[in-house]
């Protein structure tokens, strides 16, 4: 698998750090993962098709998480051409009723007989499809917010948080896990609930087992290389960086 970091921030302006959006390549199969705001063109600035995709992955319904759905969505229909291939969208529950009330006012401009869209709401839940599978669970943050989960059978694993705080939902989804990427917003003297500090993210890798940790989610108080001290202070002896936009991580 290659993961793309095209945003490590929050929605907090910060130069250099944008709003969450990331690209799993899982070879053969992709997924776009909590598409922030300009999430469509940080992903053509990174040279991947945005639109060739099985799944697009919400994990809860902030808009620096999925700001950018409905562009992704009126950008399909209306710029690309050819045969189009149906829209999968793995959310949280209420999803489907928050996206009912966006298409009464957008619908005509990203709806299309060329393409379903189909949504799938998830809590604990596994979204199985030829190849691999991906796992739900409910993560401690806004309400109905989800982590996800990504396997390969006899391949490799990722997992990734959302915004979540301490839970013992995240250490199930991250157990064992190659690759766990996981919020760190804030730091240890500015902690706030529903959301974790490097601390609480050492305890989350200790617990978990995860094999590699990319701190992601880091508003401007977070000093990157601070933060993977604090995690190696913690006692994890895995794999440990922070995230930055543009990064590629292969596992």
């Amino acid at each position: 698998m290659e993961l793309y970091l095209l945003g490590t921030g929050t929605c907090h302006p910060a130069p250099g750090r944008t709003p969450p959006c990331y690209y799993l390549n899982a070879g053969p199969e992709r997924f776009i993962i909590d598409p922030g705001p300009g999430a469509v063109s940080r992903m053509v600035e990174a040279g991947v098709d945005p639109f060739d995709v099985e799944a697009i992955l919400i994990t809860h319904l902030h808009l620096d998480h999925c700001a950018d759905l409905l562009p992704y969505l009126f950008t399909y229909k209306n710029c690309v051409e050819g045969p189009k291939r149906d829209v999968h969208i793995l959310a949280p529950l209420e999803f489907r009723t928050a996206f009912a009330k966006l298409m009464d006012v957008f619908g005509q401009w990203v709806i299309s007989d060329d393409y379903r869209i189909e949504i799938v709401e998830m809590s604990s839940d596994t979204w199985e499809a030829p190849g691999y599978a991906i796992r739900s669970l409910p993560m401690l943050h806004s309400a109905n917010a989800v982590g996800f989960r990504v396997e390969k059978p006899g391949g490799p694993s990722f997992a990734y948080s959302g915004d979540s705080g301490y839970c013992q939902e995240l250490l199930e989804l991250a157990a064992g896990v190659d690759l766990l990427l996981a919020e760190c917003s804030f730091p240890e003297d500015d902690a706030m609930e529903g959301h974790l500090s490097a601390g609480e993210l050492a305890q989350v890798a200790v617990a978990s087992g995860c094999k590699r940790l990319a701190l992601t989610h880091m508003t401007p108080k977070v000093n990157p290389a601070k933060a993977v001290e604090a995690v190696r202070k913690g006692g994890y002896r895995g794999e440990v960086f922070a995230g930055h936009d543009g990064m590629r991580i292969k596992f």
